[in-house]
């Protein structure tokens, strides 16, 4: 059981990493391009100032996952040092529990969210959104202009926190030997 976990740990932090890499490789290249055209002809794009904040919160949710399930997340290791090996497993096993249910909670929560505001504007990428659907003919590009997904964001990020933090816990369960120490 213990490969498996193991193999599936790797794969899932492979695929977090990515995915905010990727984030982050986007952001920068809208930032980049939004200013070489603002310093170049004196406009920017102006779906240039609000997308890359949308996109850097996808690069957030893919980072707190990878974070979680590589264990370089904020804790407090001067504390933890001061516990035995058996105490700091169960602590460990507790907090990914916290975790799995936070992971649920703010799944739940960007739902909600999403219901409640997703079919307002995104000011700065409503006209982008237009242009897309004029351009293209579909009118789903409009889609893109609404709150529905930048906010899916927050369910990302639960799913992912989530998954991370059952990974971890299954991890935890089964292997044998003491946690691994951390250095702080």
């Amino acid at each position: 059981m213990q490969p498996i976990i193991e193999g599936t740990i790797r794969l899932f932090s492979k695929f977090a990493a990515a995915g905010a890499s990727l984030s982050m490789a986007v952001l920068f290249l809208i930032v980049f391009t939004n200013s070489v055209r603002r310093y170049a002809i004196g406009k920017s794009f102006e779906s240039g100032e609000e997308l890359p904040i949308f996109i850097a919160i996808y690069g957030i949710m893919f980072g707190i996952a990878w974070a979680y399930i590589q264990d370089r997340h904020i804790r407090f290791t001067m504390l933890i040092r001061f516990l035995s090996d058996s105490l700091t497993r169960k602590l460990y096993i507790f907090v990914d529990l916290v975790m799995v249910a936070n992971g649920i909670l703010l799944t739940y929560s960007g739902w909600m969210f999403v219901l409640k505001r997703g079919r307002v504007e995104a000011s700065g990428i409503i006209n982008l959104a237009k242009d897309l659907r004029a351009l293209t003919g579909w009118d789903g590009m409009i889609w893109f202009g609404h709150q529905y997904p930048y906010q899916a964001a927050m369910i990302l990020g639960g799913l992912l926190l989530t998954i991370a933090a059952l990974l971890k816990l299954l991890q935890r369960l089964t292997e044998s030997a003491a946690p691994e120490s951390v250095g702080g």
